[in-house]
C-alpha cells in the first residue's frame, strides 16, 4: 500500500525568533483560515498537514502536532535528530523556517526553507541538495542566494511580504501619549540610532521616543504591538538585514502611520519602489509631518493594490509554491 504523502511545517522558529519568526505562526494560521476558500492548500483540505512545535505554542485549527523541547540547531547531533524525526513521523515534505546561519543540511525528503535574517552573521557556505528549495522576500535576496551560495534560481521562490490577519480585526485605541517608535535589529547600532533620534527630536519635539530591539527574546505580542501603534505618530523601521520580511513596518503602514524604513531593506524597497519613506530621503530632505502623511497615503494605496494587505496573501502564495514543488503528490 503506498505511503500517504504528508507535509510537516516546523513552527518552532515562531518562539525562538519572536520577531523574524512571526512568519511561521502567521502562515500556519492563514493556511488553516483559508480552508474552504480560494486560497486553500490541498495539503490542509485533505488533512495531510502536521506541525512540529514546542509545547505550549498556540495555533488556529486542529492540526496534528509533534511536540519537542529541542531547539533548532546546526550541530551533527541536531541533524541526526531531525533525520530521525522525519523518518518516525512518516512525512514526505518538510517546510522549515530558518535564520540563514541556522540552515543545517536538509533531510532526504523534499524540503522548503523559508529564509530569515541571520541571528549573528551570514554563513560562509550553505550545503545544497537536489531536494532542497528556498523561499525569500525579494528578488535581491534571490540573487544573493544564487550568487553567494551558488543555489540554482529555479530552486528559489519569492513570496512578497504581507501583513498578518490580526490587523484586519484590531482597531487602534485612542492615543494616550504620542511617540516616535524606533524598531531596530541590533543594539550595536546605538551611535546611528542616537544621531537619528536627535534629528527626530529637533523636528518633532512633542514626541516621546520608544526604542524596540527586535532581536530581544521578549518580543511583541499582538496586544502590546497594537497598543504601541495606537500611540505611534511616526515609526522608523531600521533593519537593513537581508532576508527581512518587514512585517511590522507593513502593519504600521496598514494603519496609515508614517513609517520610514532603511532603503537597504530589499523586501520593503521592492514592494514600495517609488516611495519617499526611505531613511535617506527623510534625513536629506528634512521631511516634515504633512509630507510624510501624504507619502504614507500613497504607500498605503500601492500596498493595497499589490496584495500586501490581503488577509490570506501568504496562504495563497505558499499554496502556489507547494504545488510547484510537489504537484504529483496531491492525490
Amino acid at each position: 500500500m503506498p505511503h500517504t504523502p504528508r507535509l510537516c511545517i516546523d513552527s518552532r522558529t515562531a518562539v525562538e525568533l519572536p520577531q523574524t519568526g512571526i512568519m511561521a505562526q502567521e502562515l500556519i494560521d492563514q493556511l488553516v483560515a483559508a480552508n474552504g476558500e480560494e486560497e486553500a492548500s490541498e495539503w490542509i483540505q485533505k488533512h495531510r498537514t502536521v506541525l512540529l512545535s514546542h509545547p505550549g505554542q498556540v495555533f488556529s485549527g486542529q492540526l496534528r502536532r509533534y511536540e519537542t523541547k529541542r531547539k533548532v540547531g546546526t550541530s551533527p547531533l541536531y541533524w541526526l535528530w531531525e533525520k530521525e524525526f522525519v523518518k518516525s513521523a512518516g512525512i514526505s515534505f518538510f517546510h522549515r523556517f530558518r535564520a540563514i546561519d541556522q540552515m543545517n543540511v536538509a533531510c532526504v525528503i523534499m524540503t522548503l526553507t523559508t529564509v530569515l535574517p541571520p541571528k549573528r552573521k551570514l554563513p560562509f557556505f550553505i550545503t545544497r541538495r537536489p531536494n532542497q528549495y528556498f523561499c525569500v522576500p525579494s528578488e535581491k535576496d534571490l540573487e544573493f542566494l544564487h550568487v553567494k551560495y551558488q543555489i540554482a534560481k529555479e530552486r528559489i521562490f519569492v513570496a512578497r511580504p504581507a501583513v498578518r490577519r490580526l490587523v484586519h480585526f484590531q482597531e487602534l485605541q485612542k492615543p494616550e501619549k504620542p511617540i516616535a517608535l524606533f524598531l531596530i535589529s541590533e543594539k550595536e547600532n546605538r551611535e546611528q540610532l542616537d544621531r537619528l533620534r536627535r534629528v527626530v527630536k529637533s523636528r518633532f519635539p512633542h514626541l516621546e521616543h520608544k526604542v524596540i530591539v527586535m532581536k530581544n527574546k521578549d518580543g511583541l505580542n499582538p496586544k502590546t504591538w497594537i497598543s504601541l501603534l495606537s500611540n505611534t505618530q511616526i515609526c522608523f523601521y531600521l533593519t537593513p538585514k537581508p532576508f527581512d520580511w518587514g512585517t511590522l513596518a507593513l502593519e504600521s503602514l496598514f494603519y496609515k502611520i508614517p513609517t520610514v524604513f532603511n532603503e537597504e531593506n530589499a523586501g520593503l524597497r521592492e514592494i514600495l519602489p517609488h516611495t519617499g519613506l526611505t531613511l535617506n530621503r527623510f534625513l536629506i530632505e528634512q521631511t516634515e509631518m504633512d509630507s510624510l502623511e501624504k507619502e504614507t497615503l500613497r504607500a498605503w494605496n500601492d500596498l493595497k493594490h499589490s496584495g500586501a494587505f490581503e488577509p490570506l496573501a501568504l496562504a495563497k502564495r505558499y499554496r502556489e509554491i507547494y504545488n510547484q514543488i510537489e504537484p504529483s503528490k496531491l492525490v
